[in-house]
């Protein structure tokens, strides 16, 4: 029985790596087209723009669209695919060593750097960077200011500072994750930055 919960602990790590890759690469996309987006409407030689309203449209649903794919992400609920779920799974030692031996007979040899043993510690590392009251107020925010239309007021929320951290963990998680499963899907760790600059340049010369 335990060797099969180990099997199957890394069968799903291994089967659902790739729409978690795909899923935290949207999530840097909007991210970072928000990051950018959000650079215009900090400039200050034309505060009156017409532009500004629309691109602050853009920007709020950029936003919301980050911080659902965060929280999505970070669902610990059993049921829900997440990073979380990956987590659990890797702080069992009997699925860790499963997943290292089914690598092992899928992929080759572990013969480059990091290795996997070092990429799983990684993800715990990083992993651990987490706040967690950070995390329930995005929680909240997604439930009651996003997903659904609540009774209850919304009364907590994220800054965006700490919007942009969430990411870059989503993205650190993601990326050693990538690396660890060899998944078709690649992910790189600079793909918010690189929106950020492709929203700004594009919207600069849409408004020249």
């Amino acid at each position: 029985m335990m060797a099969l919960m180990s099997e199957s602990g890394a069968e799903y790590i291994l089967a659902h790596a790739h729409r978690l890759v795909t899923v935290a690469t949207r999530c840097a996309f909007s991210f970072g087209s928000a990051d950018g987006l959000n650079d215009l409407l900090l400039m200050q030689d034309d505060p009156q723009g017409e532009w500004r309203q629309p691109v602050a449209v853009l920007h709020r649903d950029a936003v919301m669209m980050a911080v659902l794919q965060v929280s999505s992400l970070l669902d610990r609920n059993d049921r829900m695919l997440s990073l979380q779920a990956v987590h659990r799974f890797l702080k069992d030692a009997s699925v860790v060593a499963a997943l290292l031996q089914t690598l092992e007979d899928r992929r080759g040899p572990d013969i480059f750097e990091p290795s996997r043993t070092e990429l799983i510690e990684e993800f715990r590392k990083i992993y651990g960077k987490i706040d967690w009251k950070i995390h329930g107020r995005l929680k909240h925010l997604r439930n009651r200011g996003i997903a659904h239309l609540t009774v209850e007021e919304m009364m907590k929320s994220v800054t965006f500072a700490e919007l942009r951290t969430f990411v870059g963990i989503v993205s650190g998680l993601t990326a050693t994750l990538q690396h660890l499963c060899q998944t078709d899907t690649a992910f790189r760790i600079d793909i918010s930055d690189e929106y950020r600059r492709m929203a700004r340049e594009t919207m600069r010369r849409a408004n020249p």
